[in-house]
């Protein structure tokens, strides 16, 4: 499937829930590389709300990388104040250029989102998914991504943060383990 057809089924997606209650834009650039993610909250109840996402990345390798997830978010209680959780499955899409290898894989998976109490500008933030063989397909074996990140909130709806990306992929057919994406990066988060 080409990210073309990844973007575009996501914005379809994304265009026709009528749920949509706040949306927020988030984009980095590294040193060599470029990612931009929409995430739109589509649900919500008392037991917290539903994340509708969808990003891509490219880089100066000609890697390339698309995902489309649904998390569940909440504070987790009373006894953490200022922690924020979501969980849920992520569909991965990945081109790695210098072995010709591409793939798709269903990953499950999180974020934690901390806001100290002491300093309620700052953030905090970690990101982890992880897609076993079962779940992956074409010439991935398997993939994950990490990410973390520190950010300050320099508006009520503007967040400046720099942070650390990684997101790798085993291959299949003899081809090794492989970066997609390794590297720092600064970005924003734009809510609307």
């Amino acid at each position: 499937m080409s990210l073309r057809k990844v973007l575009l089924a996501a914005f379809l997606f994304s265009a026709s829930s009528g749920l949509a209650m706040a949306q927020n834009l988030d984009m980095n650039l590294g040193d060599k590389s470029a990612s931009f993610r929409y995430n739109a909250f589509v649900g919500g109840s008392t037991l917290g709300r539903t994340e509708l996402n969808f990003g891509v990345l490219y880089n100066e390798d000609k890697n390339r990388y698309a995902d489309v997830g649904l998390l569940v978010v909440d504070t987790a209680g009373s006894k953490a104040p200022g922690l924020e959780v979501g969980i849920g499955p992520r569909v991965m899409f990945m081109w790695e250029d210098d072995h010709d290898a591409q793939g798709t894989a269903i990953a499950l998976g999180g974020r934690l989102n901390y806001k100290p109490q002491q300093m309620k500008r700052l953030r905090l933030g970690l990101e982890g998914y992880f897609a076993p063989s079962i779940t992956s397909f074409m010439d991935i074996d398997r993939a994950y991504l990490l990410e973390t990140r520190v950010g300050y909130e320099v508006l009520p709806t503007a967040l400046a943060y720099i942070g650390y990306r990684s997101i790798q992929a085993s291959f299949n057919k003899g081809k090794g383990t492989h970066a997609i994406d390794r590297s720092a990066f600064l970005g924003v988060q734009l809510s609307f």
